[in-house]
């Protein structure tokens, strides 16, 4: 019954800052494009993430069907990080909701398949979000055109060196996260000689 309520009591507090996030403060989360990109985007696919664990046994039952998942949650993240997509998010406010609704349910998802798959598919998705947050970076800081014509050569310019510092960290830790658990599994594997007999 404590469980039960719990889970209820996590699933409103999102739903309240889901509210905050895509309604109350949109508008100035959307002002510039350091807040949109880094505050209001992780804020809501961290959201997803909090949300999931209020639905606990939820999981993805086969491989391929969580990798397919991770595959389009990948491509929802990669759309959203599209220029064009940027500027439709920010001037219609449909196209906005849409977006915030999509971050939602991305991060809901990966920790629903990440509960279940492989160790081995969980640090390529987390190799395979690190780069395109890397290219992101990139491009956005050594681009000297605008990309996005609702925010600034300055704001795409500072969005692309957080971005770099935040890829650069992710991948890091992925990379700490991988050789770790490569040394459980080998520290696993240790056996004795005469077990073979």
């Amino acid at each position: 019954m404590f469980k039960k309520k719990y889970h209820i009591i996590i699933a409103l507090i999102v739903s309240a800052l889901f509210y905050f996030l895509s309604f109350a403060w949109n508008d100035w989360l959307s002002l510039t494009m350091p807040r949109h990109q880094l505050l209001q985007l992780p804020s809501l696919f961290f959201l997803g993430i909090i949300l999931s664990q209020s639905f606990p046994g939820i999981h993805s039952k086969e491989t391929a069907s969580g990798i397919g998942v991770l595959i389009l949650v990948m491509a929802s993240l990669v759309f959203w990080m599209l220029p064009r997509s940027v500027d439709l998010a920010v001037l219609h406010p449909g196209f906005n909701r849409v977006m915030h609704c999509n971050m939602l349910f991305a991060g809901f998802m990966t920790i629903i398949v990440f509960r279940k798959i492989a160790f081995e598919v969980k640090i390529i998705f987390l190799g395979m979000f690190s780069a395109m947050l890397l290219a992101t970076g990139i491009t956005l800081r050594v681009f000297d055109l605008l990309l996005c014509s609702s925010f600034t050569i300055e704001q795409q310019k500072e969005t692309g060196l957080y971005l770099l510092i935040a890829a650069s960290v992710l991948l890091i830790t992925s990379y700490f996260i991988f050789f770790k658990g490569l040394s459980g599994k080998t520290d696993k594997k240790r056996f004795s000689p005469y077990e073979i007999y």
